[in-house]
């Protein structure tokens, strides 16, 4: 399959090249003309395309996305920061998380399931969280790497290009796109970074140790879930030992666990099954496999009934399978579960599209402009 526009677009948002220890000229350029306020409005405008790009955000896990956010405010009364820090918990089992510039994160189910620790967990989102406070994904975009990334999808719509809707092909979205990669001085600050602002949380720093060996260890073995975190954070030996060297500055103490850590765990697990369901869908619909992934997808809606990037899948793969008028419907249930997302929108109208009807395709890509403002 070819790189969507989207896809595209989104791999921009994480190129690197600002703040490390060599003073990047491009540094002074960032910290004359960044403002926070911008970097809030470029995250809020981004989170949309990249929540559905990663696999679609779950709306069904209460005490899941109760907890990480919980987290991630614990951790950002130690950054002092002017960011609104937001997480949601994304629709893919491999093991991965990002951040936006503005404090707009995501985090794979899978990271969750991975980890032993909550003090693994907060390595992973305070490491996450330098990324975006140390502004790693601003540099190149000052120089025009990332140039009207929501009004080139909103006027492109969510096709690939060239690709007309009902074409047999998915639009993509879910695919969970490896986003680009960080630089070894990036790496290297937001593992300072991140262990400090986890020991000032009261996190024991030893987590960060533990997550990065884990990583490894998988890595050397060729463990597919981890592949798209060491694709965006890779680890070499000169990592290892640096982060090894930051933690051995603080002492060995403070939180490694929590109730609220076992609690989210179990129900991610309680619904796992409908989750591997669509992950398997995803991939029989990679191969064109259309029957069987709608198949599956519909028992994965039986768990999930109310998930919205579930439907959207299944909106995706009946246009794929030349049935659009079912896709509408599926999209307008899309629609009603996230009424304010503008990928719901986009989606709707790419389905109006493959069914003939391009008033209200055109309709539904004006409402998701005006979702953008």
């Amino acid at each position: 399959m070819k790189t969507s526009i989207l896809a595209l677009c989104l791999a921009a948002t994480t190129l690197v090249g600002c703040q490390n220890p060599v003073r990047d000229p491009i540094d002074s350029v960032v910290q004359v003309v960044t403002d926070p306020q911008q970097e809030i409005q470029k995250g809020r405008r981004q989170y949309p395309f990249a929540l559905a790009q990663s696999g679609g955000d779950l709306t069904q896990f209460p005490v899941t996305t109760n907890y990480l956010n919980g987290l991630i405010q614990r951790l950002a009364k130690t950054a002092n920061s002017p960011f609104p820090w937001e997480i949601r918990l994304i629709n893919e089992g491999s093991i991965n998380a990002w951040a936006l510039p503005g404090g707009k994160m995501g985090v794979n189910y899978g990271l969750i399931n991975a980890v032993e620790t909550e003090a693994e967990l907060v390595s992973v989102l305070g490491h996450e969280m330098a990324h975006s406070i140390e502004l790693h994904g601003t540099g190149r975009e000052t120089f025009g790497a990332l140039v009207g990334l929501a009004a080139q999808v909103i006027e492109i719509g969510i096709s690939e290009p060239g690709t007309k809707p009902g074409s047999n092909k998915l639009i993509g979205l879910g695919q969970n796109i490896l986003m680009g990669q960080y630089s070894q001085s990036n790496e290297l600050e937001a593992d300072r970074v991140g262990v400090d602002l986890m020991v000032r949380a009261g996190f024991d720093p030893n987590g960060a140790v533990g997550m990065q060996e884990k990583l490894a260890e998988l890595g050397a073995g060729g463990n597919s879930v981890a592949q798209k975190l060491l694709g965006t954070h890779p680890i070499s030996r000169e990592r290892l030992a640096a982060i090894r060297a930051e933690v051995a500055k603080y002492p060995n103490q403070g939180q490694i666990t929590s109730p609220e850590f076992t609690r989210a765990k179990t129900e991610i697990q309680s619904l796992e099954s409908g989750l591997t369901l669509i992950s398997e869908a995803r991939k029989q619909g990679a191969e064109k496999k259309f029957g069987s992934a709608l198949s599956l997808t519909t028992r994965a809606l039986k768990i999930l009934p109310n998930e919205h990037s579930a439907w959207r899948l299944y909106a995706e793969l009946l246009v794929a399978n030349q049935q659009p008028r079912e896709a509408i419907e599926s999209a307008l249930r899309v629609r009603d579960l996230n009424s304010s997302d503008p990928i719901s929108e986009l989606l709707l109208g790419y389905c109006y599209e493959a069914s003939g009807d391009n008033i209200q395709a055109t309709r539904a890509r004006e409402r998701a402009k005006a979702l953008m403002r």
